[in-house]
């Protein structure tokens, strides 16, 4: 396990990463969970968090992640979040989870990173997707939903094997 650094205070869930920071450790949560066999590693730099390895699809293999502890994040009074990344050209998704049981429905807002240059992106919440088992089923996250978020994280599940990296300045809620 890798212990990063995050500062989320239970009043602001905002994560702002990098060395400096305060806070609990991330983990990464791949596809091996199941039997598959992607690795992937997570390292904080000076200013932010450094996500990376390679997605296999031997044995039905096909995610990588790396995701917060769980902890209370009541996000029903905020209406949006920015995140500032850059990274491989790939399907990524910020993921928030309403449940500790890994069949039950998560939600998902996905990104496409630019490689070479940081890019800001922002979200409404309400256009998060509710996902149950990598699939879609139609649904949003809703204000009650937002109320019981108790853990986020990032994840690639585009299905294509090959390597990956994707860096994190911050993700914040407003």
């Amino acid at each position: 396990m890798i212990l990063l650094l995050l500062s989320v205070p239970s009043e602001n869930p905002s994560v702002d990463f990098g060395t400096t920071s305060g806070g609990s450790d991330w983990r990464i949560v791949n596809d091996d969970v199941m039997g598959g066999r992607s690795t992937s590693q997570a390292q904080l730099t000076d200013t932010s968090l450094y996500f990376f390895g390679k997605v296999s699809l031997e044995n039905n293999g096909g995610f990588a992640s790396v995701r917060s502890p769980y902890q209370t994040m009541d996000l029903s009074s905020y209406s949006k979040v920015t995140l500032r990344v850059k990274g491989t050209a790939r399907k990524f998704a910020l993921s928030l989870d309403t449940s500790r049981a890994w069949f039950r429905a998560n939600y998902k807002q996905e990104f496409e990173p630019h490689e070479d240059e940081w890019q800001e992106l922002t979200f409404n919440l309400n256009d998060f997707k509710q996902s149950r088992i990598g699939r879609y089923t139609g649904k949003n996250l809703s204000s009650k939903k937002q109320g019981e978020v108790i853990r986020m994280g990032i994840i690639l599940f585009d299905k294509k094997a090959g390597p990956f990296e994707l860096e994190i300045d911050y993700i914040k809620f407003w």
